[in-house]
């Protein structure tokens, strides 16, 4: 099954997300990108469709990796 995923990122002093690499909405605020992205991924999951969120931490240098978060019909839990 093919997964839809969001991509929440900073680029510059904008929070983007992105959607199926291609359409793009910029936040002020990470909080603000991911409330944006978690809501439209619960919107296509609660079509059926597999989503996935996934969170590129603002680069702080201490070695984070992405967080991702998976749904489908239902949330699940990747942690």
């Amino acid at each position: 099954m093919h997964t839809d995923r969001f991509v929440v990122f900073k680029f510059q002093d904008e929070w983007l997300v992105t959607y199926a690499d291609r359409e793009q909405s910029a936040f002020a605020t990470r909080q603000d990108a991911e409330r944006s992205a978690f809501d439209a991924a619960d919107t296509l999951a609660s079509h059926g469709h597999a989503v996935s969120v996934l969170i590129l931490p603002e680069d702080s240098g201490d070695g984070s990796k992405p967080c991702l978060s998976a749904m489908g019909s239902e949330r699940k839990s990747l942690n």
